[in-house]
């Protein structure tokens, strides 16, 4: 549906009115529905139940449409009118209170098909015309069925006779008074121009002076047709509201003259009843001009909405930080600038847009998408699009975007990622470095390690009291260091391109029931119970059997280490959904959430000091992570139930390997 036209309507101007003034209007318009249905009885032909107009139907409408109180009263109202106007002048009470009841179901018709008119002009378009009419129909033909069986029960009257006076009687007040409350009016009344004012009055008069002409009994022949062309003008010249003004002025004189005079159907034409007549030239002329006056409407709703429309795209255009340019090329001639905004205008300023968008017009292969950098360092993308156009010419649209950030920005990008990997090299290096370094000092380590426990065993035999003392601390703190080096050529052979040796088929439950047996010896040393649950099918594993050991012993130790005395370690194995599980539990102090992230990392220590008391160099969980890694497995620490930590470890379950036995590596080749 098109969007009301900007200048309102008498609906909504009336909401704006003051109380005196609401209640002055509706007063004044129920006086003149009773006047004018009083008028229109009292000139009702002897015999006819039907008036030639009334008027009081559209007055009525009127007054439902601009009353802002409680409907029941407009319809009470309205029924009051009707029934004061035909006791006036002298018809029975029986037949008033009829005509008030079947005027009311007339309005109620009426409003309902038109539905509600709170806001927009609904006569200016012709979607709300055909609404509008349809409307007035519905209305019409309600009070024509109505009328003819009221006037033939109470009256006698043919019922077709009744109907075909009383659909065009109300059917024309609806379409002539209605209209001046559903079309828009004047936006600024004081700004209209006094030429126009000047024409709008002498386009009143020659109407005025030719309805009286062509309705008095003076002509010889009926000239009803003369009017139409000052109707077309006033509709193609005025605004809707004095068109409608103007057909009201026409409806009053001429069913006036048409009563006093007989009008020229009756003295050229012999017309025995010229009401019907004079009905259907109300109606023709009405709805003939509503239809102009729509049109025009439209035509000037359209017009408006291309005139904002173009206001914003040229405002939006020339204001743009973008540079908009519109281009003409001629054969011969150069380039003409049909259209640019200040951006567009500046870089013509600079020189070089020509030859770039000229080399492109000479031979347009397709659209043109080049980016520039210009001595200043500013950079520029150009897009251009030719205009198809009937004549010898060429007509682009050019869009110049300054993308010298962008460019810059892009090339900070790169820049900071090639530094980054270049980062990353130098840190890889630095690590390769610190592992061989590792490596080479543990090998170098080694030799005077073991010589020292070599001749500090020969000496444990051979001394006796406080020298085997200090013998006995001699070699428990080489072997202390023998196991650190060690554990540091471990690392270093994780990190080399074969970190682990041979794989194979291994079962899990034989290495968890070796490794618990191994560590009994300490566990019970250190008063700690170890308690072995291994799963009732023997999970196989594919990897190498002494890094599983490792990982087993590792997290064994470690448990045996945190366990006070008296504690518990359970050590479980069970396969789910093709992955082997191992599950360490220990009794011992737990493991802090702060400190989980961390405790996989190289010589890791916690600051609790009630682990800080216990040796180690926190090596031992980083090789046990890097190793379970290699086997495609994960580690996971979690709550014990037994009140310390849980290490979960998840080991693919190898799948099975024709004539190969747990245990035992592959033949190489």
């Amino acid at each position: 549906m098109a969007p009301p036209l900007s200048a309102p309507t008498l609906i909504e101007r009336s909401q704006s009115w003051s109380t005196p003034l609401r209640v002055a209007v509706i007063g004044g318009l129920s006086v003149l529905s009773f006047l004018l249905g009083i008028g229109s009885l009292f000139f009702t032909p002897p015999g006819s139940g039907a008036a030639i107009w009334w008027p009081a139907a559209g007055v009525g409408a009127l007054i439902y449409l601009l009353y802002r109180g409680p409907r029941w009263q407009v319809f009470l109202l309205v029924s009051a009118v009707g029934l004061l106007s035909n006791v006036a002048v002298g018809r029975p009470l029986s037949f008033a209170l009829t005509g008030a009841i079947i005027l009311v179901i007339e309005l109620v018709v009426f409003v309902w098909v038109l539905g509600p008119q709170s806001s927009g002009a609904l006569l200016s378009t012709m979607r709300g015309l055909g609404r509008f009419l349809i409307a007035a129909l519905a209305a019409s033909l309600t009070i024509g069925l109505e009328g003819a069986v009221t006037l033939w029960w109470l009256a006698g009257i043919d019922p077709l006779v009744s109907f075909f006076a009383l659909v065009p009687s109300h059917a024309s007040a609806l379409l002539l008074i209605v209209p001046l409350a559903l079309v828009p009016l004047t936006r600024a009344p004081g700004r209209i121009p006094p030429a126009r004012v000047l024409e709008g009055a002498l386009q009143l008069a020659l109407t005025v002076t030719l309805a009286v002409i062509v309705f008095s009994p003076t002509l010889p022949l009926p000239m009803l047709f003369t009017l139409f062309p000052l109707f077309a003008w006033a509709a193609s010249r005025f605004t809707p509201a004095f068109v409608v003004a103007e057909l009201m002025i026409v409806a009053a004189i001429v069913p006036t003259l048409t009563v006093m005079s007989g009008g020229p159907f009756v003295n050229t034409q012999g017309a025995a009843n010229p009401g019907v007549i004079v009905q259907l030239f109300m109606l023709s002329a009405a709805i003939t001009t509503l239809f102009l006056t729509v049109v025009r409407s439209e035509r000037e709703l359209l017009v408006e909405e291309k005139d904002r429309r173009a206001a914003l795209m040229r405002g939006g255009f020339l204001g743009a930080q973008v540079g908009f340019l519109v281009l003409r090329q001629v054969k011969g001639e150069p380039l003409q600038v049909l259209e640019a905004n200040a951006t567009a205008t500046e870089i013509i300023d600079r020189g070089w847009l020509a030859d770039v968008v000229g080399d492109w017009m000479d031979a347009p292969a397709s659209d043109l998408n080049r980016e520039l950098t210009l001595p200043d360092g500013r950079s520029w993308q150009i897009f251009g699009s030719l205009v198809p156009s009937p004549r010898a010419e060429r007509i682009a649209g050019i869009q110049l975007v300054d993308v010298s950030d962008h460019v810059a920005a892009r090339e900070a990008m790169a820049h900071a990622i090639d530094r980054e990997r270049a980062v990353a090299e130098e840190l890889r290096d630095l690590a390769r470095q610190k592992d061989d370094f590792v490596s080479a000092v543990s090998h170098e380590l080694r030799t005077p390690i073991t010589s020292i426990i070599g001749f500090a065993e020969d000496l444990d035999e051979s001394v006796s009291g406080d020298q085997r003392t200090y013998t006995e601390v001699i070699i428990r703190n080489s072997n202390r260091l023998a196991g650190m080096v060690e554990q540091l050529l471990e690392l270093g052979r994780m990190t080399s391109p074969n970190p682990v040796g041979s794989a194979g088929v291994v079962d899990l439950n034989r290495v968890i029931a070796e490794t618990a047996q191994d560590q009994c010896r300490t566990a019970t040393h250190v008063e700690v119970t170890i308690e072995t649950t291994l799963s009732a099918v023997d999970p196989l594993v594919r990897g190498d059997e002494n890094s599983l050991a490792r990982i087993v012993t590792n997290l064994l130790s470690n448990a045996i280490k945190f366990t006070p005395p008296g504690g518990t370690i359970r050590l479980s194995s069970t396969v789910d959904e093709g992955v082997a599980i191992v599950t360490v539990d220990d009794s011992g102090v737990g493991i802090n959430p702060d400190d989980r992230g961390h405790v996989f990392e190289r010589f890791y220590r916690s600051n609790d000091d009630a682990k800080l008391v216990a040796p180690g160099t926190g090596l031992g969980l980083a090789i046990v992570r890097s190793l379970v890694e290699l086997m495609g497995g994960t580690i996971d620490i979690a709550d014990s139930p037994l009140g310390g930590a849980r290490f979960i470890v998840r080991l693919p379950l190898a799948e099975a390997v024709s004539g190969e036995a747990p245990g035992k590596a592959p033949s190489e080749l």
